[in-house]
């Protein structure tokens, strides 16, 4: 599956005074991103975000002079200045002092993240993980800003042009949180990113965007002429005949996943999991789920069906997406 204002004119401000803005005139998105390449305005932002940290919601202020000596920026007037440029939308100024709004905070959780830092690519040994479609041992692969679970013989489950050989997974992370755990605890990072993918995936299941709370729209991806004998399938580029797009209608974040993965905190699905082993999210919950036999029904509602342990289940995905067993 794969986390702005425009300030009407400004006055010379004298030391610790900033002019009124009105909170509803809202930054182009290049303006909030342009934010984040000025080193004095990322500097307030981090100082204004580390406050909230530490202290609770009486401490989130910070007055003028403590901020400007914290940000160790020595000319009154240039710090004046680039204060500014933040306050409506990203900085609040109140009596006691500053204060970093939501949007702000989102763009320090961004860069700190290291969501828009460059990607390099890596590859783990061999894990003790296995794939999910052959049995063979699983390593780990950091591309493009995706982490992934890879078989070290068979051709995967995933086919697009930008994934490499034996895919399994390819699951968005920022380069931070990955760190250097592809050589240092490679299994660990598995387990962490697809117990991530997990969650997200069951929120997207039940309507909401696990990004922006907004509503989503969920479509099952039916491949009319899908031939996953020799690998990924070259039309619809997965092993499975259907899979899920879904999207949020808010933000557009979304993708496409089994359709397993968003009702497997359902039952009966979640019994199946309980009933394989398997009591926390991790490789292990995504590898069982995405082993289950499933197969396209042909009829009027656009529908997959599952064999689990204890029966036949339909998921029928038209919008939203509803479980129900088959008699």
């Amino acid at each position: 599956m794969s986390d702005d204002a425009s300030l009407s004119d400004t006055r010379e401000a004298a030391e610790g005074e900033t002019p009124a803005v009105v909170q509803e005139d809202r930054q182009s998105p290049e303006d909030s991103f342009a934010v984040v390449g000025n080193e004095t305005r990322l500097s307030i932002l981090r100082v204004l975000h580390e406050r909230v940290s530490v202290g609770d919601r009486s401490e989130y202020t910070v007055p003028f002079t403590e901020l400007r000596e914290a940000v160790g920026e020595a000319d009154s007037g240039k710090f004046s200045y680039h204060l500014n440029q933040l306050l409506g939308e990203f900085v609040e100024k109140r009596p006691e002092g500053y204060m970093i709004r939501y949007p702000g905070r989102e763009l320090v959780r961004t860069v700190k993240s290291g969501a828009v830092a460059p990607t390099e690519c890596a590859v783990s040994e061999p894990t003790t993980a296995s794939c999910y479609l052959c049995g063979a041992p699983v390593c780990v692969s950091y591309t493009n800003g995706f982490v992934s679970a890879r078989c070290t013989e068979c051709p995967g489950a995933l086919g697009f042009d930008y994934m490499p050989e034996g895919t399994l997974s390819s699951i968005p992370v920022p380069g931070g949180a990955v760190g250097d755990d592809i050589d240092a605890a490679p299994e660990a990072l598995l387990d962490r990113v697809h117990s991530r993918y997990c969650h997200r995936a069951r929120t997207f299941g039940d309507g909401s965007c696990p990004r922006c709370g907004g509503p989503t729209e969920s479509r099952l991806r039916e491949c009319t002429d899908h031939d996953a004998s020799d690998g990924p399938c070259a039309e619809c580029g997965t092993s499975m005949p259907a899979t899920v797009r879904v999207v949020c209608e808010v933000c557009s974040e979304g993708g496409i996943s089994p359709a397993a993965f968003m009702v497997s905190h359902r039952t009966p699905f979640r019994e199946a999991l309980a009933a394989a082993g398997v009591d926390e999210l991790g490789y292990d919950a995504f590898a069982v789920t995405a082993g289950w036999p499933m197969h396209v029904v042909d009829g009027d509602e656009p529908a997959v069906e599952y064999d689990l342990p204890s029966g036949r289940v339909r998921v029928t995905v038209d919008g939203d997406i509803r479980v129900r067993p088959v008699e």
